[in-house]
């Protein structure tokens, strides 16, 4: 089975960051030479631009007289670079990204940008849809959790089950973490308890989370039974249920809500745990304890410290520099 990889950059990016973008189609008498015939960002002389693309593409622009291709120049160098195919329907969505991307630069640009493609997550258009996903799936956890009802479950669910596209999931398990649906807190359990048995990494961090979320009084002890207390779980197991139990702890920042401190709680015990069983794990909970302004698990740090010669560096600096600070922060109650 082929897997599609998820792209790291988007549509969005690449048109952003480039000095000129126009919309083309290529001469019928002079194959891979197009004519602009929009101008959508910067300017552009009266030549025609040789460029070679895809023989799907061009027989695609042939077929259709009102799709283009899309070419944008960076700010150093001076050629052009395809930027995607577009029939009219893409063709509005780039526009509506260039026109929007002042709004963007500006203070809450951000959620701006994350609200204008949360609400195309569900759009006909394959392209459209699959941009929207690539843009809301690297928001933050907060922003995520907000526009987490925009999308039906019985649409996750379908996705979810589509593993081609396994490398896409992170953001619709999140999304569906927020279900109070008894189906699909029973399908987050199954999951994560199928990738602790066999001890699958993919997309670990987002099965914690969603399962933390749907068992908000057991889900990080049983967490810490099915990882921390297990001498047997690989580090990379272990980072990827450390981050998720760093975005959760983190939530509310140093001013907490209420219902949120019991949960801190429980992280920073079960971390206790993942001290005691799996030491060189340390870095990463010194970084927490940190951020979250809190005196905790100091005695068995100050030990991991003074004994453990295997310490990354950087785990070496985070544990000295939380131990210097740590008398500074109120101590907690773990809660068991």
């Amino acid at each position: 089975m082929i897997c599609f990889p998820l792209p790291k950059t988007t549509l969005a990016d690449t048109l952003l960051q480039s000095k000129t973008v126009i919309m083309a189609r290529e001469r019928a008498d002079k194959p891979y030479s197009f004519y602009a015939v929009e101008v959508l960002k910067g300017s552009k002389d009266g030549g025609d631009i040789n460029a070679f693309i895809s023989t799907t593409a061009r027989r695609k622009l042939k077929q259709n007289s009102g799709d283009v291709v899309v070419f944008r120049q960076q700010y150093w160098g001076p050629g052009w670079l395809y930027a995607a195919y577009a029939d009219t329907e893409y063709q509005d969505f780039i526009r509506s990204i260039i026109g929007q991307s002042s709004h963007w630069q500006k203070f809450g640009g951000d959620t701006k940008r994350i609200d204008f493609f949360a609400k195309r997550l569900n759009h006909r258009h394959q392209g459209i849809s699959e941009q929207a996903y690539l843009e809301v799936g690297r928001a933050p956890y907060a922003s995520i959790k907000r526009i987490s009802g925009s999308v039906p479950r019985r649409q996750i669910r379908e996705f979810l089950n589509n593993w081609q596209l396994v490398e896409w999931h992170n953001l619709y398990i999140l999304m569906l973490g927020q279900s109070r649906h008894p189906d699909d807190i029973a399908y987050i359990r199954n999951k994560l308890e199928t990738a602790a048995e066999y001890g699958f990494k993919t997309n670990l961090s987002a099965w914690v989370t969603a399962f933390i979320e749907t068992n908000p009084e057991t889900g990080v002890k049983e967490i810490e039974n099915f990882y921390f207390s297990n001498q047997n779980r690989t580090p990379d197991e272990l980072q990827e249920v450390c981050k998720s139990l760093s975005v959760l702890g983190s939530e509310g920042g140093l001013h907490v809500a209420t219902e949120l401190v019991g949960r801190r709680q429980r992280i920073v015990a079960s971390y206790g745990t993942l001290l005691e069983n799996h030491p060189l794990m340390a870095g990463p909970v010194a970084k927490d304890l940190t951020v979250w302004q809190i005196r905790a698990l100091v005695e068995p740090l100050t030990q991991i410290q003074e004994s453990e010669s295997a310490l990354t560096p950087d785990a070496k600096f985070a544990i000295t520099h939380y131990l210097s600070i740590s008398r500074r922060f109120p101590r907690i109650e773990t809660a068991r």
